[in-house]
């Protein structure tokens, strides 16, 4: 299945067509910097500038904001038409004599008192069948107490008629247990207390990361695998945004975590998300910036970076090593396996102290170095955590 890029509503089956609408997201930027599209005149002279290919857009996404500046002129017009048609009336009555004017002006008074009496006449209208529709609530209301009323009589009835059955002693168990529910300590871990207004607000809300010395520092989000792309583009109040967030595999369990947990998030031009972790192809920057804290909602933890790792999307055949989907070994033959083949692609030619049993954690974004790249880094749970 190919990779599906999305920027907002907007689709793209390759990586050429998703790239040529983040420049043209760009262009628009720009734009908005120097210009007040509010301002009048101006959206019409950018309209023109676009239509005559002065300003060039290659995406949908240039087609959108072609259509929405269209808009912005139509608008205008119908304001400027507006103001034509009022200057015209004014002008009309300068021209028009003393006797004229009080004669439109009484025709005007006319016409504004009809119409304010076909509203009085409708308005009533309503009232009446507003007043006659809760009349007949009221008089259904009444009918179906007065049946309820007849079936309790004929049930109290049969029950006096019914013989008496001997009474049963009661134990205290209910009691007891009622008491040791109340008493029963809450199952399953519990969120730390410094997490607790994030969770409220939004359940998808699944920990921190933070890498010292970098712009990386997000809350981490987990949708359900039903969507699990939705933070892809949206942010963690659940509204689009181009940027998304950072995101934890859907596979991926909080209450009992797995041998590798995964977390992906854009790597965007502008440093955001995910966008800081090409720095780690500089060997120097990974040596200074190795420790990652990733606190899930449970628990607080620090993971120590010991690869960084070069893949693509489009060789990774049916039958073939892919790192995104390794959550759990199950065995030591598959850990290794896992590592084997993560050596294979890590760039840094320091040796990896791993072992089985190790809690992994991956980061996991594009690289726009080549078509379909991905840049993942391996991190291992320090000891002790």
């Amino acid at each position: 299945m190919s990779k599906i890029y999305c920027i907002g509503k907007f689709q793209f089956d390759s990586y050429e067509q998703y790239q040529e609408a983040l420049d043209d997201i760009e262009k628009i930027r720009y734009i908005s910097k120097k210009m007040d599209i509010n301002e009048p005149g101006v959206a019409q002279r950018l309209y023109t500038l676009i239509r005559e290919g002065k300003i060039i857009f290659k995406s949908v996404v240039g087609d959108d904001y072609l259509l929405y500046l269209s808009d912005m002129v139509a608008e205008d017009y119908r304001i400027l038409s507006r103001n034509s048609f009022a200057g015209k009336l004014i002008s009309k009555f300068k021209q028009m004599s003393p006797g004229q004017v009080v004669g439109a002006i009484c025709m005007a008074g006319a016409v504004v008192c009809f119409l304010v009496f076909l509203g009085s006449e409708y308005h009533d209208q309503q009232k009446t069948r507003e007043l006659e529709k809760l009349k007949n609530e009221q008089e259904i209301s009444a009918a179906s107490d007065w049946l309820s009323a007849k079936v309790v009589n004929v049930l109290r009835k049969e029950d006096l008629e019914e013989p008496e059955q001997p009474v049963q002693a009661e134990t205290e168990s209910v009691d007891n247990e009622v008491y040791a529910a109340e008493n029963a300590e809450p199952k399953g871990p519990q969120v730390l207390p410094e997490y607790q207004k994030l969770y409220d607000a939004n359940s998808d809300f699944a920990g921190w990361i933070s890498i010292p010395g970098t712009e990386i520092d997000y809350p981490v989000m987990q949708a359900v695998s039903e969507s699990s792309d939705f933070y892809l583009n949206h942010n963690f109040d659940g509204a689009e945004d181009i940027n998304g967030s950072i995101f934890l595999d859907s596979r991926n369990n909080l209450d009992t975590p797995n041998d590798n947990m995964i977390l992906y998030g854009h790597n965007m031009k502008s440093g955001m998300m995910f966008g800081g972790l090409k720095e780690y192809l500089d060997k120097s920057y990974w040596l200074k910036h190795k420790t990652v804290t990733f606190d899930t909602i449970y628990e607080k933890a620090q993971y120590e970076i010991i690869a960084v790792c070069l893949s693509n999307a489009a060789e990774e055949k049916a039958g073939e090593f892919k790192y995104y989907d390794f959550i759990d070994a199950g065995n030591k033959k598959a850990f290794k396996r896992f590592i084997k083949n993560m050596k294979s692609l890590n760039i840094m030619d320091e040796p990896v102290k791993v072992s089985y049993g190790d809690k992994l954690l991956t980061l996991s974004t594009c690289n726009n170095y080549m078509k379909d790249g991905r840049l993942f880094l391996v991190a291992k749970k320090c000891e002790n955590q």
